[in-house]
């Protein structure tokens, strides 16, 4: 086997390596599923030939990532697999990936290598902002509470780990009282949320800082439960 092609193998196992790492967020038995479901869709896809393939699962779903050539064939080898919901395919661009059995340019594998981990990358990150506690405020106000402080102080040592990423701000009410009172309170909650991340040491340039007031709510506004959740500040990737 030839070094160039002995990379390539590398190199694919460097990114199903990394789709292991957004499995490990999903649970222990949705991993234990994805895992399996990873394993035996890779032994099929080597069993049709389709060597310059990679395929993770979110769930039951499959992702297959491939040449356009490639495609029909892979997606296929995968649906085949037993306990697999549904197929979807990613395909490479003409000459990021090489032929089955061609050696592969170490630039381009090296290329595709890091675009893969920087979107698994942002994927991890999203999964856990979406997982920081609820922000909360002094009623009415726009005033942090202190454990919501210290949630941010950990949104910020996340970001500092991930220094090319942004984030969006977006400040939500209920449906209570005027929708410009509302529409107010929303941009100066995720303004204060924005402030109290640069004073952690988030660049102001890495954040955008949006009110929307009652016009996105996540439920009804039918129960004072309901009015609580969508009296809310939401962190995502940008």
């Amino acid at each position: 086997m030839s070094r160039a092609v002995s990379r390539w193998i590398a190199g694919l196992a460097v990114l199903l390596g990394l789709a292991a790492i957004v499995t490990a967020q999903l649970g222990p038995n949705r991993h234990r599923i994805e895992d399996d479901l990873t394993r035996r869709a890779t032994a099929a896809l080597a069993a049709a030939g389709q060597s310059n393939v990679s395929v993770s699962f979110t769930g039951r779903d499959g992702l297959v990532t491939t040449s356009e050539a490639d495609s029909g064939r892979a997606r296929a080898a995968v649906e085949a697999v037993t306990g697999v919901r549904a197929v979807d395919t990613r395909v490479i661009p003409a000459g990021v990936l090489p032929p089955a059995g061609a050696p592969a340019a170490p630039e381009k594998l090296l290329a595709m290598t890091e675009n893969v981990k920087a979107t698994l990358d942002l994927f991890v990150l999203g999964e856990q902002l979406s997982a920081v506690p609820p922000l909360r405020f002094g009623t009415g106000g726009a005033e942090l509470t202190t454990a919501s402080r210290g949630s941010l102080r950990k949104v910020a040592a996340l970001l500092a780990d991930h220094p090319d990423a942004r984030i969006r701000i977006d400040g939500h009410t209920d449906a209570r009282g005027s929708k410009a009172t509302n529409l107010e309170l929303s941009r100066e909650r995720a303004e204060a949320v924005r402030s109290a991340l640069r004073e952690f040491g988030v660049a102001a340039d890495r954040m955008t800082a949006t009110g929307h007031g009652e016009a996105r709510p996540a439920v009804p506004n039918d129960t004072a439960e309901h009015r609580a959740t969508n009296r809310r500040v939401e962190l995502s990737v940008a």
